[in-house]
C-alpha cells in the first residue's frame, strides 16, 4: 500500500524537508514572538465589593455595610459563597463565583444588587467598588529611597517615576506602595457657619455641584460631532478655597476659604518603609495577562540607565521577577541541550549513525514545531507549559525510538529504506497516537 501520508513524505523528500524546515523557522520565530510569564493566567472566579468608611468601628461597618450586601447578593444566580469582612473604617465582600457561572453576567447582577439597596451607603461612606478579582502579576518593584528628602519630596519623586514608566509602550501598570495617600481635609469654623446661616450639608451640596466633570451629550454638525465636555473637578486643596458659597447683592463673595480651613496632606496612617535605614516609596510595575515579563523587564532597565531623579534621592530595583524567569529559560535551554547529546550518544551505540542522528532530531524538532500552535490555542511560555513540556519528553523520547527501532527491524529483513520507512511507520502509529492521547 502506497497511499496516505507516510508514503508520500517517503517518496517526496523535497516535501519532507520543506516540512522540516518550516516547522524549524516557525517555531522559532513563533516561540520569539510568545508572552513570557512567571505563572500561568489564573481566574480568581470572584467579584470583590468595597466600601471605605473613614472613621467606622468593625462593629459599625458589619452592621451598616455588610449585613446589607450580604442579604443583596445572597441567592442571586451563579453565586458559590459570599465572604465577608469588617475592619476598622473598610469593609470587603468576596462573592465566589459557581463552577461554571458567566462571571460578566454575575458581575452585573452583583453591581445592580448593590446598587439598588435602598438608603446606601451611609452618608459617612464612599461609593462601593464593585470590579472583577484579578491576580496582579508583578514585573518589578523599584524602590526610591533618601535620607535627606522630606515625605512629601519622596512621594513626589515615586509618582514622577511611576508616570515616566507609564509612558513607555510595554508598561501599563504602575502603583505606589509604602506610602500615604493624600488627603484634602476641609475644616469648618462653626461661628461662621451660624453668623452667615450655613450649614455642613449646604456647604457640601455646593462643594461637590461646582468641584464635578460634566458631559453634556454631542453637538452635531455637518463637519463631524463634537463631545461637549466641562473638567471642574478639583485636585488639590489650593483649589477648593475659592469656591463661592454666598453672592451677595452688593457684588461681594463669601468664598469657602473664608469660613473653612482647608488642608491637603497625608491621611493620618502609620506607614513607615525603609532600604537600608532610609525612608523609601516603592513603585511596583505589573503586567497583564496578554504582556510578556522579560519585555516589560527589558524597556524598564533601559529607560532607567538614562533616567535622572531629583538631586538627594536614588532609585535602584527592588524586586525583579522576571530574572528568575530568564535563569529558568537558560537552565531548560541548556539541560534540553545536553539531553538531547547523551540521546544520541546512547542511539549511536545501538543502531547507526544515520538512524541515530533522525531519531535525535525528532526530539527537539516536536517541541519547537509545538510552539507554533500556542498563540492558537491561547498559551504563554510559562512554569505551567514548562512543566507540560517536562511531562512529554519522556513520552516523545519513547515514541523516537519506538518508530526507528521498528524501521531498523524492517531494514534487518531485507527491505529497501522507503519499504522499512512506510511499514515501520504504520506498524506503529496507532499505538502511539493512543499513548499520546
Amino acid at each position: 500500500m502506497k497511499n496516505g501520508p507516510i508514503a508520500y513524505f517517503v517518496g517526496n523528500p523535497v516535501a519532507a524537508k520543506f516540512l522540516l524546515i518550516l516547522l524549524i523557522v516557525g517555531g522559532v520565530f513563533s516561540g520569539i514572538q510568545l508572552t513570557v510569564q512567571h505563572i500561568p493566567e489564573i481566574d480568581l472566579r470572584t467579584v470583590s465589593v468595597t466600601v471605605r468608611v473613614p472613621g467606622a468601628s468593625p462593629k459599625e461597618v458589619e452592621e451598616d455595610i455588610n449585613r446589607r450586601i450580604e442579604e443583596s447578593v445572597v441567592g442571586l444566580p451563579g453565586v458559590a459563597r459570599v465572604v465577608g469582612t469588617a475592619s476598622q473604617g473598610f469593609s470587603r465582600f468576596d462573592v465566589e463565583l459557581e463552577t461554571f457561572a458567566d462571571a460578566g453576567e454575575v458581575l452585573a447582577d452583583v453591581r445592580s444588587a448593590v446598587e439598588s439597596i435602598e438608603n446606601f451607603p451611609p452618608a459617612n461612606a464612599e461609593r462601593p467598588r464593585v470590579e472583577l478579582k484579578k491576580l496582579a502579576i508583578e514585573v518589578m518593584t523599584l524602590a526610591v529611597a533618601s535620607s535627606t528628602s522630606t515625605e512629601n519630596d519622596l512621594r513626589l519623586a515615586a509618582e514622577k517615576l511611576r508616570d515616566d514608566l507609564l509612558a513607555l509602550p510595554s508598561v501599563s501598570q504602575g502603583k505606589l506602595r509604602g506610602t500615604r495617600n493624600r488627603e484634602i481635609a476641609i475644616e469648618m469654623n462653626e461661628e461662621e457657619l451660624r453668623r452667615h446661616n450655613l450649614t455642613l450639608a449646604k456647604v457640601a451640596r455646593k462643594i461637590r455641584r461646582v468641584s464635578r466633570n460634566a458631559t453634556f451629550g454631542e453637538l452635531r454638525t455637518r463637519a463631524g460631532g463634537v463631545v461637549l465636555h466641562a473638567v471642574g473637578k478639583r485636585q488639590v486643596g489650593e483649589e477648593f478655597g475659592n469656591i463661592p458659597l454666598i453672592t451677595r447683592v452688593d457684588g461681594t463673595i463669601m468664598t469657602l476659604g473664608d469660613v473653612a480651613t482647608i488642608r491637603y496632606a497625608f491621611v493620618d496612617e502609620d506607614i513607615l518603609s525603609t532600604v537600608d535605614g532610609k525612608p523609601a516609596v516603592f513603585v511596583r510595575v505589573e503586567a497583564s495577562k496578554e504582556q510578556s515579563l522579560l519585555e516589560i523587564s527589558s524597556n524598564i532597565r533601559k529607560r532607567l540607565e538614562t533616567y535622572k531623579p531629583p538631586p538627594g534621592i536614588e532609585i535602584r530595583v527592588w524586586n525583579d521577577t522576571a530574572e528568575p524567569i530568564f535563569d529558568v529559560l537558560s537552565d531548560i535551554v541548556r539541560n534540553a541541550a545536553i539531553g538531547v547529546i547523551l540521546v544520541f550518544v546512547c542511539l549511536f551505540l545501538v543502531f547507526d549513525l544515520r538512524l541515530a542522528f533522525w531519531i535525535t532530531l525528532g526530539i527537539p524538532l516536536s517541541f519547537v514545531g509545538a510552539l507554533m500552535f500556542f498563540d492558537l490555542a491561547n498559551l504563554t511560555l510559562n512554569l505551567g507549559t514548562l512543566f507540560a513540556f517536562f511531562l512529554l519528553i519522556g513520552l516523545v523520547v519513547d515514541d523516537s525510538i519506538v518508530v526507528g527501532e521498528n524501521i531498523a527491524t524492517h531494514r534487518s529483513r531485507g527491505e529497501t529504506g522507503a519499504e522499512a520507512a512506510i511499514a515501520g511507520d504504520r506498524e506503529v502509529i496507532a499505538p502511539i497516537a493512543v499513548g499520546a492521547v
